[in-house]
């Protein structure tokens, strides 16, 4: 059997056999799943266990074939069949089905704030997790929130991973592998239409340009939605968005060691922007309140990512190398007081806009060498390197006529009141290594090694001399695990590692501070995972801590007006997780997992009162149920039956009104799904039963408006066609 076709069989199997798809369902959504060398390739011995093992639901985890209970992290995976069945769209679904894990969306679509074991996003820096996609790890938010369609496989890896994944996975790591070309022809096209003429449509195809040798994939998504939230005052809806993208990949057997993959991908978006809902202390969930901005917001961005990668096996390693290009240019333009009051000079309340410009670029390259085989002894070492440019522009306008409806065509630069500017770059590299050896047939040793480094310049570019700063930040992030298979069917497991995020520079301003220094990150963690049930199920449960020093947030100077980065000294988060999966009988399946979190601020110089509070963003707890009901209707016709609930503890949102905290949410997804051989047909409904919950809440402090509440979608209900060719 060739290696295409070996890979073929191992991908195809467990989606297509319906007995399969069952254990792959009860097994492998929440279950764990370790990504050491994330997309490296599979040796011909490897696929060979692959083909002899696929029932035990093996997986490359470390780059290399392993058995998915017996790998000592926490790590929540979805592959191809379970993310179309759950209907997971984009990152914050899966979020929602993960323990400990959260997306809250804010401004605009490129600013999600993402939260994995109580380590957040800010809005000035980066992510609190390594987002790495086809082997190419994002160099920017900006590349994180796209639509996810043409997925092969999702891991979330929790707990710091700054030995495997390098700086930004101080709370974890997300890795995401799409399909691959395939040597016979393939085609599938899938449409929707949901709630606020939510209308989406994407159609993929696989085959080979030159049989058993090169071959190609290509495929085009496009959305169109009206929106479901209202703008009283302008009468017409602010959550729209649109968004158009295409995506190319060709895959070439050089020969029968070598592979070459390239990749491409470009993606454009008009989006609702800023649309924030006047609130004060009293009607903070009062959800009837609604938009009333006098300028509409629109938001526009242009994605383009590239990449190559090249793969060569030797008798005793593989070598890997890969190479990425990414940019990103948006364009936002919103209402800056969130109302449609005029201005009031003896108030000091002033109407305006905003204007929000982002050009981000960056290129990236990995090297990657690990060994082959299944021998006591396992090695990888990786060198990578990356260049990213960030350049961002701010302008504040005044809106002279603040009580009547505006678009951006009524502001020229003359209406500016001040603006900020910043040119950002980052020079970055690093080195790492790590060894797996098994100690005795029962106890595996791990340890690992990463320095990372990154050079950091910013200035305005209209006062170069002015404003110039440059630092360097750098840190030595090890990793060390030991794994103890108590009996066939339980794995003891405990572990130290270390993670690292990058410092910066706040936006240019003479009365702020200029550097936040980097963020370090030390988890502690010991778990177990073992199967139940006379082997019907799985259950893992994880404990952890981990003490962060100088935790960065991020905080709206009013005195400045300036988004501006602030430490806390130190944060102390302990937490458990768990994870349960079982096959109650052929054809339902019920699958649970959760996590609890205590975030606790122990050391705080600029704001002392705060001791004892827990970060912003940071739910006390979630819990994830799923029940899944598979029933043969016919010899060609199997109806699926999926529910889902999402419960979720209160959290706060800004230290400026750090005593206003949410209410616990709880969220419910039903999917129904006719399924045949060539198409299925799906009538779902998200958030059933309309829950409405706080995304954002910025402290205004005007005399017109006392806050702005980012308000979530609320229900939706749609149906999905699919069709296989």
């Amino acid at each position: 059997m060739s290696k295409r076709t070996t890979t073929e069989f191992v991908k195809n199997t467990p989606v297509n056999n319906h007995r399969l798809s069952k254990i792959a369902a009860a097994i492998m959504l929440p279950s764990s799943l370790m990504l050491s060398m994330s997309s490296s390739v599979v040796t011909a011995q490897e696929q060979e266990m692959l083909e002899t093992d696929i029932e035990k639901m093996v997986v490359t985890a470390r780059g290399r074939v392993e058995n998915i209970q017996n790998i000592p992290e926490s790590i929540t995976s979805f592959n191809a069949e379970q993310i179309e069945r759950a209907g997971i769209k984009n990152f914050r679904d899966v979020a929602d089905l993960t323990p400990n894990l959260s997306q809250l969306d804010n401004f605009r679509p490129g600013l999600a704030r993402i939260q994995i074991r109580g380590l957040i996003t800010p809005q000035v820096g980066d992510a609190p997790l390594a987002f790495v996609v086809d082997g190419i790890t994002a160099s920017d938010l900006e590349f994180m929130n796209q639509q996810l369609f043409d997925i092969e496989r999702i891991e979330v890896l929790r707990g710091a991973q700054g030995a495997l994944y390098g700086r930004g996975a101080i709370g974890g790591a997300v890795n995401i592998t799409t399909r691959r070309p395939t040597n016979d022809f393939e085609a599938k096209v899938t449409t929707s239409i949901a709630s606020g003429n939510d209308f989406r449509v994407s159609g993929v195809a696989s085959g080979a340009v030159v049989e058993d040798q090169v071959y190609y994939r290509v495929g085009a998504y496009r959305r169109d939605y009206d929106g479901q939230l209202d703008n009283t005052f302008l009468n017409q809806k602010v959550d729209f968005h649109e968004e158009n993208s295409v995506f190319g990949k060709l895959s070439i057997d050089i020969s029968d060691d070598s592979i070459l993959d390239l990749n491409a991908r470009v993606t454009n978006t008009e989006s609702g922007l800023g649309y924030y809902q006047a609130v004060d202390a009293d009607t903070v969930e009062d959800f009837s309140i609604q938009v009333e901005h006098n300028v509409p917001g629109l938001d526009t961005r242009d994605l383009a990512e590239f990449s190559a990668r090249f793969s060569h096996e030797f008798e005793a390693s593989t070598l890997e190398l890969v190479a990425g290009y990414s940019e990103s240019d948006q364009n936002g333009f919103s209402d800056g007081d969130y109302s449609n009051k005029e201005s009031d000079f003896d108030g000091f309340y002033y109407a305006g806009a905003q204007e929000n410009i982002l050009k981000v670029e960056s290129t990236t390259f990995e090297a990657r060498l690990k060994s082959n085989g299944d021998t006591r002894l396992r090695w990888a070492v990786a060198a990578f390197a990356q260049e990213r440019t960030r350049n961002s522009e701010f302008n504040s306008y005044d809106d002279l006529a603040g009580n009547q409806p505006q678009t951006r065509a009524d502001f020229d630069e003359s209406l500016i009141v001040f603006s900020i500017l910043d040119d950002n770059t980052s020079s970055a590299w690093a080195l790492s290594t790590q060894l797996n050896y098994d100690l005795t047939d029962k106890l595996e040793l791990t340890a690992a090694m990463r320095y990372d480094t990154d050079d950091r310049e910013s200035f305005d570019p209209r006062y170069v001399e002015d404003t110039f700063e440059k630092k360097t930040f750098s840190e030595l992030q090890p990793k060390f695990s030991a794994a103890y298979q108590m009996t066939p069917d339980t794995l003891l497991y405990g572990g130290y590692s270390r993670g690292f995020r990058s410092g910066g520079f706040n936006e240019p301003h003479p009365d702020i501070s200029r550097t936040f220094d980097k963020e370090i990150s030390d988890s502690f963690e010991v778990g177990f995972k073992t199967s139940v049930l006379d082997g019907n199920g799985t259950f893992n449960f994880a404990l952890f801590r981990i003490d962060q020093q100088d935790a960065q947030i991020t905080r709206f100077n009013g005195e400045t007006f300036t988004l501006e980065n602030i430490s806390v000294d130190d944060v102390t988060t302990q937490g458990i997780e768990f994870e349960l999966s079982v096959q109650a009988s052929e054809n339902l399946t019920f699958m649970a997992n959760g996590g609890i979190i205590d975030s606790d601020i122990k050391t705080f110089v600029e704001r002392p009162e705060l001791v004892g509070s827990s970060l912003p963003h940071v739910a006390d707890y979630n819990l994830n149920l799923v029940t899944e009901y598979q029933y043969e209707m016919s010899s060609d016709i199997d109806l699926i039956l999926r529910a889902e609930l999402n419960h979720n503890g209160p959290r706060i949102f800004t230290f400026d009104i750090p005593d206003i905290e949410s209410s616990k949410q709880t969220f419910i997804n039903l999917r129904a799904t006719f399924e045949a051989d060539v198409w299925s047909v799906t009538a779902y409904a998200d958030n059933l039963t309309d829950e409405r919950q706080i995304e954002d809440l910025v402290l205004l402090d005007n005399s017109v408006v006392s806050m702005g509440r980012f308000p979530n979608i609320g229900s939706s209900f749609g149906v999905q066609l699919d069709y296989n060719f």
